[in-house]
């Protein structure tokens, strides 16, 4: 068991990590525990915001589940499994693979791909050399990569704006819906295999890759 610290109702957490794999894990529970320790775990913000500063060890945070949380890494791949409320990444180079969350997810990577299970929310995601992949959200979807492919999921309530530069796109659509489809691309095949309508709008815009929108 690792040193555990007490959280405030409502606190946020902030992870900063230089380099090593950062492991969250959202459950039933009032307090976070981080193993191994470390030398600064601080409260700010009278008691609303606990912040981790891990320098270059890999983590493993347990932490209340719909905890909103922020996570800054330069080198090393980050997890979490869960749910949680709102999250925002920002990394340098690791793969970022995110359960579940309540609320807005923004995650931004330079190198490394991009995994979302379910974003209730909006969801903006952004990765230089990396794949995207949302397997289902809620809110509107906006996703760019350089060098990768892109793939989302949507329930069809808000709009999809997806950009690659050399990478395959697609968009799986729910049943019931019918959306305003706009597809560009200068070197790609474009296909839309869903019925159109206005329910909502996906954007597609590619230089060198097919843009593909189905239903589910």
């Amino acid at each position: 068991m690792g040193s555990r610290y007490p959280l405030s109702p409502g606190a946020r957490l902030r992870v900063l990590s230089a380099s090593g794999k950062v492991s969250v894990t959202a459950e039933e529970r009032d307090d976070i525990e981080v193993n191994p320790e470390v030398r600064r775990v601080e409260t700010k913000h009278d008691g609303q915001v606990v912040e981790i500063k891990a320098g270059s060890k890999s983590l493993d945070i347990r932490c209340p589940r719909g905890i909103t949380i922020s996570i800054g890494s330069m080198s090393g791949s980050i997890h979490l499994d869960g749910e949680f409320g709102s999250v925002k990444v920002a990394a340098v180079s690791g793969s970022v693979d995110l359960d579940t969350a309540t609320g807005a997810v923004d995650i931004r990577n330079v190198s490394g791909s991009i995994s979302v299970h379910h974003c209730a929310g909006d969801c903006r995601l952004h990765s230089k050399s990396g794949s995207i992949r949302v397997d289902s959200v809620e809110g509107a979807a906006q996703a760019a990569t350089i060098s990768g492919s892109v793939e989302v999921a949507t329930a069809g309530r808000k709009g999809v704006e997806l950009h690659t530069v050399s990478g395959g796109m697609k968009v799986r659509v729910a049943g019931d819906k019918h959306p305003d489809v706009r597809l560009r691309s200068i070197s790609g095949k474009l296909r839309c295999e869903c019925k159109q309508g206005s329910d909502f709008e996906i954007k597609g815009r590619s230089i060198s890759g097919s843009l593909e929108v189905t239903g589910q």
